[in-house]
């Protein structure tokens, strides 16, 4: 029997002129690009089977031969899953692939994109001990594959168990277990990550506040056990002073060789370019903190919104801490029902540590862009941005650029 089934597919093609493709500072040249898009999300629930995901495939063509013609596949967080036994043993699958970059000072290109690719399957038990008292166990086969060739590919093996127990119908206690190791890798060095953590989840009627938090060690064949504290918060409120919020702190440890599972439910789904691309090389020991705010109100005739991240890195072997900060904010009058403009404003800075000669990044960018729809479900879509970069310390960072764009998109499902 179906028990629900979304799917949504487009394709599209756009145009873009710029005045400055290579976003430089002395190598100014122009050029136009051309895509092709074509997007599939799927989500469907049966009995047995449930399937989501999201596929992305797009071509470029750079007609004044800037950068060399390029299609990529990117993939939102894929699930498989299918029930054995009712609602106590599954078999779960997900594959995941992203766009990264060889080193996080470089600008995103075809000449510098990379991509990461993750698939992981393995079984999982969820065992009802009592009406309240629940047990959740899984276990992984991890594939990682990086395009970059200096970034460690690895194949590795990972478990979770976890208790969880409902004391009424609006709070949930929880304690949780993690461990994963290297079984194969082409590196000299094998890593091994192990987490303790508990926390609770309370709802509201109109939000919820997940709480979770624990310690957590990585370790290494090479440098010394690096030890963390490991938080993962989230906050929903809706009618708050009639406005919606979401706020979440991240706090963990993880390789470089296959980075934060929490960025790969982004890599289709979030389109405003608030979180940073993420950087794969050799590999090092990342500790990372993140806090994410959203905030937006939808009024009858108009809506906007807020969004804001501060990300910390510290590296461990290259000694070094970067840092990432990122504010937008937009405005979208409802003008016609078939018409939907948007205005944006973006905030960047982005320093890449002491050590380091590139120094601190600030870029500001301007976008005017639209939606017209012409009949059903074809899209007519445009867009106006400028973007200026400052840097007091490495002045061959500047840079600002124009960009027009222009194209038709048929959302065919």
């Amino acid at each position: 029997m179906v028990l629900g089934v979304e799917l949504d597919a487009s394709i599209g093609t756009s145009v873009e002129a710029t005045d400055n493709v290579r976003e430089s500072a002395r190598n100014i040249e122009d050029d136009v690009i051309q895509r092709v898009t074509g997007q599939i999300r799927v989500e469907e629930e049966r009995k047995k089977v449930k399937v989501d995901a999201n596929l992305k495939l797009e071509h470029e063509k750079y007609y004044n031969d800037t950068y060399d013609d390029e299609t990529s596949l990117t993939s939102g967080f894929g699930l498989f899953s299918i029930d054995l036994v009712d609602n106590f043993f599954n078999v779960q699958a997900t594959f995941s692939r992203a766009d990264v970059l060889t080193d996080s000072a470089q600008d995103e290109n075809p000449d510098t994109r990379e991509s990461r690719n993750i698939f992981r399957v393995g079984p999982t038990i969820n065992y009802a001990i009592s009406p309240t008292f629940k047990l959740n166990a899984r276990a992984n086969y991890v594939d990682v594959y990086n395009s970059e060739e200096t970034a460690t590919d690895s194949e590795r093996a990972n478990a979770s168990l976890g208790f969880s127990n409902q004391i009424n119908s609006l709070l949930i206690w929880k304690v949780d277990s993690f461990y994963e190791d290297e079984i194969d890798t082409d590196s000299t060095e094998e890593i091994t990550n192990s987490r303790l953590s508990g926390g609770f989840k309370r709802s509201f009627t109109d939000g919820f506040f997940d709480f979770n938090y624990g310690i957590q060690a990585l370790r290494s064949t090479i440098t010394a056990t690096e030890r963390s504290n490991y938080f993962d918060i989230s906050v929903q409120r809706d009618n708050i002073y009639w406005h919606t919020l979401n706020l979440s702190y991240e706090e963990s440890v993880s390789d470089t060789g296959i980075g934060f599972e929490s960025d790969e439910s982004t890599s289709v789904v979030d389109t405003n370019e608030l979180n940073p691309i993420q950087a794969t090389s050799t590999t090092d020991i990342e500790k990372r903190k993140r806090t994410v705010l959203r905030i937006n109100r939808d009024l009858s005739s108009f809506l906007y919104d807020i969004s804001a991240i501060y990300e910390e890195s510290e590296f461990k072997v290259a000694k070094n801490t970067e840092r990432y900060r990122s504010l937008i904010i937009g405005y979208q009058p409802k003008l016609l029902s078939r018409f939907t403009p948007r205005f944006e404003y973006q905030f960047t800075r982005e320093s890449f540590g002491l050590n380091r000669s590139e120094g601190e990044d600030n870029r500001h960018l301007f976008r005017i862009s639209g939606a017209y729809e012409l009949v059903k479900s074809l899209f007519i879509d445009g867009f106006i941005s400028y973007q200026k970069r400052n840097n007091k310390e490495n002045v061959s960072r500047e840079f600002d650029e124009s960009v027009f764009g222009l194209g038709l998109r048929w959302e065919f499902l």
